[in-house]
């Protein structure tokens, strides 16, 4: 028995739960303390803002869901000898999803980066080090973390489909 696929899972679900956090403080930074640099409030800005944050919520949101729902079949498909169809199917379909999702969930927040990096500096925002230091350690680590999750994501979605046999192994061994 081979579980070690439902530990990159769980893996993938841990580290959405850190970019939870962050993009809690990434939606704080930018519709709260912005405004002490002389961000000024506009729907012109404001109303995509929202939309991407709410995009980027829902699809991060979906991607843990699949993945956490993904652990239950691919510990069924590790434990039987000769997987079922509905096993090997759900095995597939379940981390593919979990894969779809977190590159959506990049996508829209690449376009809140560019809302923030382009756009507010027409909203009184000056380009300044006093704010984009502490912007870009939080962006950044939201990008690093989506992006090992997605990484995470491909092994389970890939090991289902049989095609190719990757074997996650100990250096003990």
């Amino acid at each position: 028995m081979n579980h070690k696929t439902v530990l990159v899972l769980l893996f993938a679900v841990v580290l959405n739960a850190a970019v939870f956090v962050l993009l809690w403080q990434l939606d704080a930074f930018i519709h709260g303390n912005l405004y002490n640099y002389g961000l000024i409030f506009s729907y012109e800005w404001a109303a995509g803002a929202w939309h991407y944050n709410l995009s980027c919520w829902t699809f991060i949101i979906g991607a843990t869901a699949f993945a956490a729902f993904a652990v239950v079949p691919h510990y069924i498909f590790s434990r039987e000898i000769e997987p079922s169809r509905f096993s090997v199917s759900a095995s597939f379909l379940l981390p593919a999803l979990a894969l779809v999702y977190e590159g959506l969930s990049i996508f829209f927040l690449n376009q809140i980066d560019f809302i923030v990096r382009n756009s507010l500096f027409d909203f009184g925002i000056p380009s300044s080090f006093d704010w984009s230091v502490t912007y870009e350690p939080i962006i950044s680590a939201i990008y690093g973390l989506m992006t090992i999750s997605l990484v995470a994501l491909i092994i389970p979605t890939v090991k289902a489909t049989g095609i190719i046999e990757i074997e996650i192994v100990n250096e003990s061994e």
